[in-house]
């Protein structure tokens, strides 16, 4: 599951492959009670578990394992969020978001005993290199989302990095200064929208989507912005991309989808080192995909 602030995406995911027909985008219900979202929350798992449940298979509850990511802050390893000021998900500060869904799921149709179940979380940007991972065993790879804000992971053989000399703590990008702030501010929605506001080019009302259609209908200057911040992005990523010895940038989010109007410079300047750079427009498979790398028996955790 993809626990956002406007929707809950899930699926089912079986033997590493996302099952036909499961992809399901329920209401977050982000500003409710903890009641509320709870179990909201519990029933989207009744409801994918019923899906799953039709497909012409011998149906095993012990191998049930529920994957989700969750917004920060969050304590990831032990399920407790930490989110307020946030305008979502605000009801849930210092809530054991783990033991409450077990509480929900026992008082339900699901049954009494849930210690067959196993539901461990993580951030989007993390499960999205874990799923890319998978496309690519035997590579280093960074892989980052871009959408409201920068995510990222650091992979090394589908093995998440987290710590070492060679990747910043954490693995995290988006606190790390760039120009006076910190990069989420630059490499975002946000980031875009201002560079086209102090440029001059952003009306009321647009947002990337349409600054990328005028780019592709032929309007030099949204082109050469987007090439901008292709280049500003990839002199922020070159250093990491270096040190990690990376030998793939992979890149996710629906900022991704204008990959075409400002991949060039970041081709540009990785091509000569060696580093390959994809874009995938499907951001969200991966990370259902890395969802389910969680509880696979070989160990793909962090390191």
């Amino acid at each position: 599951m993809d626990v956002g602030g406007t929707y809950v995406k899930g699926c089912v995911v079986e033997r590493g492959e996302v099952k036909e027909g499961t992809i399901s985008h329920y209401a977050a219900n982000a500003k409710g009670s903890e009641e509320v979202i709870i179990g909201g929350l519990a029933a989207i798992l009744l409801d994918l578990l019923e899906k799953y449940k039709r497909f012409p298979h011998s149906f095993s509850p012990e191998a049930i394992g529920i994957g989700m990511s969750f917004p920060g802050p969050f304590d990831y390893e032990n399920g407790v969020s930490w989110i307020r000021e946030l305008d979502k998900f605000e009801s849930l500060y210092g809530v054991n978001v783990k033991e409450k869904l077990m509480q929900a799921l026992r008082a339900n149709s699901f049954g009494k005993n849930t210690d067959f179940l196993d539901i461990r979380f993580q951030n989007d940007g993390r499960l999205f290199g874990l799923g890319t991972g998978k496309l690519y065993p035997n590579e280093r790879i960074l892989a980052i989302t871009l959408g409201t804000g920068i995510g990222s992971a650091f992979i090394d053989c589908r093995t998440l990095v987290t710590e070492g000399d060679h990747v910043p703590p954490d693995g995290y990008l988006y606190n790390l200064p760039h120009q006076g702030v910190a990069a989420d501010e630059c490499f975002s929605r946000r980031g875009i929208l201002k560079l086209f506001r102090d440029a001059g080019c952003l009306n009321d009302g647009m947002d990337v989507k349409d600054l990328a259609e005028l780019a592709r209908k032929g309007e030099n200057r949204m082109s050469e912005l987007f090439r901008a911040f292709g280049d500003e992005l990839g002199q922020f990523l070159l250093p990491f991309l270096i040190d990690f010895k990376a030998d793939r940038l992979m890149i996710g989010g629906q900022i991704a989808k204008s990959f075409d109007l400002f991949g060039e410079g970041l081709i540009r300047m990785l091509s000569p080192l060696g580093i390959k750079v994809e874009a995938l427009d499907n951001a969200l498979h991966h990370t259902f995909i890395g969802a389910s790398c969680m509880f696979d028996a070989e160990p793909h955790g962090t390191s």
